[in-house]
C-alpha cells in the first residue's frame, strides 16, 4: 500500500518540478538561436522568468537586418502538453503595412494535435483566428474585415465567415 501511495505522489510531484525547474531562459536563447538560422534576429528585449513561464518585454525583430515589427511584450508558458505564447501590441516597422500590425496575437499547441498550432488574435483586420499545419507547412488565416483593406484583398478569398488567406511556406 505504501508504494502505491509513494508512486501516487511521484507521479504527482515529477510533472510539477520540471514545470517549476524548467531552464525557460536557456529554451528562449535555443529558439533565438534557431531563428537566427533563418535571418531572424530578436534584440533589445529583457526577460523576466516566473513559475510556468517567461514573459519578453519590448523586443524588436529584425528580419536579414532590416527592422520588422516591435511589440509591448510576449508571454511564454507551458504545461508540458501545452504550449501557450501571446503577444501584445504587435506594431510592424515603417515602410511596412499598418494593417499587419496588431493588438494581440496567440499562439496555442496541444500534444493531443501535435501537427497543428491554433492562431487567435485581434487587428485592423478584425478578429482573426487559424490555424498552422506543421507537417503539411500550411497556414490558414481567417479574417472578419480583411476584404475592407485595399491592400490585402487581393490575397484574400471570401467565405461565409468572412475573409480567409491561406499560404505555404
Amino acid at each position: 500500500m505504501q508504494m502505491v501511495r509513494n508512486s501516487v505522489i511521484l507521479l504527482i510531484v515529477l510533472p510539477l518540478l520540471i514545470m517549476f525547474l524548467m531552464p525557460k531562459k536557456e529554451l528562449y536563447y535555443l529558439l533565438e538561436k534557431r531563428l537566427e538560422a533563418q535571418n531572424i534576429v530578436i534584440s533589445g528585449e529583457k526577460l523576466q522568468e516566473n513559475f510556468l513561464g517567461l514573459t519578453v518585454a519590448h523586443p524588436t525583430f529584425y528580419l536579414g537586418g532590416a527592422p520588422l515589427a516591435t511589440a509591448k511584450d510576449i508571454s511564454l508558458w507551458s504545461l508540458l502538453f501545452y504550449t501557450k505564447m501571446d503577444v501584445t501590441d504587435l506594431v510592424v516597422a515603417e515602410g511596412l503595412p499598418a494593417a499587419l500590425s496588431a493588438k494581440t496575437v496567440g499562439l496555442t499547441h496541444s500534444v493531443l494535435s501535435p501537427l497543428k498550432a491554433i492562431l487567435a488574435g485581434e487587428s485592423s483586420l478584425g478578429l482573426l483566428n487559424g490555424e498552422i499545419q506543421l507537417k503539411a507547412r500550411t497556414l490558414r488565416l481567417n479574417s472578419t474585415k480583411g476584404g475592407e483593406n485595399r491592400a490585402f484583398a487581393k490575397y484574400l478569398k471570401k467565405s461565409e465567415k468572412g475573409w480567409v488567406y491561406e499560404s505555404k511556406f
